[in-house]
């Protein structure tokens, strides 16, 4: 006696979605509002997603389109996966490649230079690494936390309470709260993940990209090139989510609030 397969929820398949970050971005396409429409037919899951700009380059798209499929596929349920993307100068190509299971290079023979798909997540990861690292490090300098012990701090010593942060295990002191930061530790430690650094409670929270330690005489060079890569993510966003609303979300045209506003209003 054979049972009937259980199509997946949208709960489940919009959780997968949350997973798919837009590399440039860093943010995920459910959170920028990218993703149009999720349609399930049994075991057979379509997503319709559209980009900002009609000529956001085809590698950062395809890495997308991707990602979703890839995600997706991993949801109970899901038996087969079809990504179709719009605004984009090379969406028809994009649609069949992805969705035939073929590689960048297969589908743009052409424009490839050697370096694949995951050479430029690796490099957007970076990036979002040394953006959301910025981050806390300076909500710390805010709340009052030195940055000799700042980059002592291990894992174990975060604690997130609903929104917030706490810093505890401070010799002699109370636990030192963060108001509103449990996001920006959330952020960090999903690109902590991505380059597969330490996760146990006793490593190190704040490292190189490589897992070495972050020394105290070094810090202020390096967060200049941090600050940088902060700044650069957050005009990205709010200029593609503003491009993105004008063109194809009118009700939202009006709106001038930003995921980007995450990146500068803690931490310039």
């Amino acid at each position: 006696m054979s049972s009937t397969p259980i199509a997946p929820t949208h709960a489940a398949l919009y959780a997968a979605l949350d997973q798919v970050y837009d590399p440039e971005l860093d943010a995920p396409l459910t959170r920028l509002g990218f993703i149009d429409e999720v349609v399930v037919d049994g075991g057979h899951v379509t997503v319709h997603y559209t980009v900002p700009t009609f000529l956001c380059a085809p590698n950062f798209v395809y890495l997308m389109s991707h990602d979703i499929r890839s995600e997706l596929s991993q949801v109970p349920g899901v038996a087969a996966v079809t990504v179709l993307v719009r605004n984009n100068c090379a969406e028809s190509e994009i649609n069949a490649g992805v969705n035939a299971g073929k590689s960048f290079a297969d589908t743009f023979p052409d424009e490839t230079d050697g370096e694949g798909l995951e050479a430029l997540r690796h490099t957007f990861t970076s990036k979002g690494f040394l953006a959301r690292q910025d981050v806390l490090l300076r909500r710390l300098r805010q709340a009052g936390l030195d940055d000799a012990r700042s980059l002592m701090l291990r894992l174990a010593d975060l604690l997130v309470l609903g929104d917030d942060l706490f810093v505890q295990h401070l010799p002699g002191e109370a636990p030192l709260r963060l108001p509103l930061a449990a996001p920006d530790l959330e952020k960090y430690q999903h690109k902590r993940r991505k380059l597969g650094l330490a996760q146990a409670p006793e490593a190190l929270l704040f490292t190189t990209l490589a897992g070495q330690p972050l020394h105290e005489v070094d810090l202020a060079d390096y967060l200049r090139r941090s600050r940088s890569a902060r700044l650069n993510i957050a005009f990205n966003t709010t200029l593609c989510e503003g491009m993105l609303r004008t063109q194809f979300r009118p009700e939202q045209a009006q709106r001038h609030d930003s995921i980007g506003d995450s990146l500068l209003t803690h931490a310039i």
